[in-house]
């Protein structure tokens, strides 16, 4: 509703904060990192497919791309850009953050029950005391809202364009139905794509179900992480990105492709292939579940 120029200013505002939390936190922490907390207990059970589900949520862009090359004047490099250091930078802050709240934090003071989730806050509040429960508490929001942001506008603009899509092919299917366009009936070819009214009803469709559904089901958000990553996320960034491109090379063979990638056909079909050895055992599983 308010634009991109707009959300990418509020967006700075939730980066700094994560900084600023970030240093702080990494200043307080380092002191009492413990190497025996990192050296002593692994787990690499969970990054299949938790772990890898995760990941795969928190830094797939994919969403972002068509409002991010709009927003940057159609430039692809600097699309890829923007890509490449918006995904490499909080890798590595929270890889240092990771490392610092694992090094603080003893195995003994995480509930040892499967079904219990660790709480970063009270661990932390527990260890550091209510100056860097406070700091988490920041950092943990920053994090969420620059995320929230980026994808809000990103979404927004894909029902937008759906609503653009539909509205010009009803038109069209009335004007050819009939010639007294001033007597028709209103009807959804009246929103205009691009104006505030279609720009609004995109924002209750791209935003209004996930509001219903976090306060309807609270806990969901870690869940809806673990579960949705491995076939929704790699479905969505990993296999139709590289399905359309492949299909867009077919049927503009001649057509000039600038910032296109290296690798070729080879290198899609490889994420294609990789892409459905991670979904495919998930899939046997839900199935197995299922039958049971």
């Amino acid at each position: 509703l308010v634009g991109t120029s707009r959300v990418d200013f509020i967006n700075r505002l939730f980066v700094l904060g994560f900084l600023g939390s970030f240093l702080g936190l990494v200043t307080f922490g380092l002191p009492q990192v413990d190497s025996a907390n990192l050296i002593n207990h692994a787990d690499w059970s969970a990054v299949y497919p938790a772990g890898i589900s995760i990941g795969i949520l928190s830094f797939g862009a994919q969403n972002v791309v068509p409002t991010l090359l709009k927003y940057l004047g159609g430039d692809p490099n600097r699309t890829r850009q923007a890509i490449l250091f918006g995904s490499l930078t909080p890798l590595v802050l929270y890889s240092i953050w990771e490392a610092v709240f694992l090094g603080m934090v003893s195995v003994d003071s995480v509930a040892a029950d499967g079904e219990s989730k660790m709480q970063v806050v009270t661990v932390l509040g527990e260890t550091g005391g209510t100056f860097v429960k406070d700091l988490v508490e920041v950092f943990s929001a920053c994090a969420i809202g620059s995320s929230m942001a980026g994808a809000s506008v990103s979404l927004v603009d894909f029902f937008q364009d759906a609503i653009g899509i539909f509205s010009s092919a009803r038109k069209e299917e009335e004007d050819l139905t009939t010639k007294k366009i001033a007597e028709k009936q209103p009807s959804t070819a009246d929103i205009v794509p691009g104006t505030g009214s279609s720009r609004l009803l995109a924002a209750v469709l791209a935003l209004g179900p996930p509001v219903i559904l976090a306060y309807t089901f609270p806990d969901i958000f870690l869940v809806a992480l673990e579960e949705a990553g491995l076939l929704g996320g790699v479905s969505l960034y990993g296999v139709l990105p590289a399905l359309s491109i492949l299909s867009l090379r077919r049927s503009s063979r001649d057509a000039a492709m600038n910032g296109r990638l290296g690798g070729g056909d080879v290198a899609l079909y490889a994420l294609v292939a990789i892409s459905s050895g991670l979904v495919l055992p998930e899939i046997l599983r839900l199935g197995t579940i299922l039958v049971q």
